[in-house]
């Protein structure tokens, strides 16, 4: 079985055929990127990070992305730090509490001069059932988006910080 020269080159050709197949098929039939265009708005979803105690969210769509940290600044209110990866034209957030239907966003202040770091406090109870609505623009494009705001505490089964 193994002295036939065809049978073991079929055996070695065979997967990397495959394997390359697959990756042609992706190619073809994937959907192209498109670029933000100017005017229109796009939905910025949270990551894994939002859906437990990690102390950030990151909200993302494409190369477009958002790391957002919230700490609590007194009764009622949240400070707000946030870091993009592209320069901001504006930014604001709002919290919506179970028992209510509308939140009013809070517009965030710029902290550097790219506009690549905002920060600010928003009035909101820091509730595992609140959820929290973004809005952000660049170049002239809206980039929305809600998460649940379980990842405000953040927790560890150490009892320790490792986010130095």
């Amino acid at each position: 079985m193994f002295r036939n020269f065809h049978f073991i080159v079929a055996l070695l050709v065979a997967p990397a055929l495959a394997i390359l197949a697959w990756y042609a098929a992706d190619t073809m039939l994937s959907d192209k990127k498109e670029k933000a265009k100017e005017g229109l708005g796009y939905e910025l979803i949270g990551e894994s990070n939002c859906r437990y105690e990690s102390g950030t969210c990151t909200m993302s769509n494409g190369n477009f992305k958002l790391d957002i940290q919230v700490d609590r600044a007194g009764e009622g209110k949240l400070a707000v730090r946030l870091e993009s990866a592209h320069p901001l034209d504006a930014m604001s957030m709002g919290w919506v509490n179970p028992d209510a239907d509308s939140t009013k966003q809070t517009m965030l202040e710029a902290v550097n001069e790219k506009a690549t770091r905002w920060q600010g406090v928003i009035p909101g109870e820091a509730s595992t059932k609140a959820r929290m609505r973004v809005l952000a623009r660049a170049d002239g494009t809206s980039y929305y988006g809600d998460a649940k705001t379980v990842f405000i505490d953040y927790e560890t089964s150490f009892g320790e910080d490792f986010r130095k």
